[in-house]
């Protein structure tokens, strides 16, 4: 995902990349090809590129254990600026490129931030309902007969305590 920035005029421009995950070399949970809108804005002291991600993954609920498909969406923006010094780039967020850089690549950024798309806590949908924590039925699907109200006595104490605030 490389652009050429030496002919480039100064201005806006979208810009359009689409590889795939094998390409990248982007491993599970990632499938198919991702997407990578671009909009640049090119001046004489910098660039902005201000970019959608959006990639297909197939994940593992969390709570019911079943696979899914989701399209994860990340957008970021990223600056550099023209600079004549070598500059340690580590030591912030912006990226330099010195007079002889011809080209800005965004393949690094874009990985990175394919993974940072991944939800923590993956939910096949909002309200999911997981698993019956006796029987192991998924509660999205059926409706099972164990009987959940028996309370763990380690809770009594709690209980009393919050009646007594009631």
């Amino acid at each position: 995902m490389i652009i050429k920035i030496t002919n480039l005029p100064v201005g806006i421009h979208a810009i359009q990349f689409e590889k795939s995950v094998e390409e990248l070399q982007l491993g599970e949970p990632f499938v198919d090809n991702l997407i990578l809108d671009c909009k640049l804005d090119k001046s004489t002291h910098q660039i902005v590129v201000n970019c959608n991600l959006t990639i297909s993954t197939k994940l593992n609920c969390d709570r019911c254990n079943i696979d899914y498909d989701k399209i994860l969406k990340s957008d970021f923006t990223l600056l550099y600026l023209f600079d004549k010094k070598e500059v340690d780039e580590s030591e912030t967020n912006v990226k330099y490129l010195s007079p002889a850089d011809d080209k800005i690549d965004l393949t690094e950024d874009v990985i990175d931030y394919s993974k940072l798309a991944i939800p923590m806590k993956k939910l096949c949908k909002d309200d999911c309902k997981g698993l019956c924590i006796k029987c192991g039925t998924n509660l999205n699907q059926e409706k099972c007969s164990c009987n959940n109200e028996e309370m763990d006595s380690v809770w009594e104490p709690l209980l009393k305590l919050k009646d007594k605030l009631n």
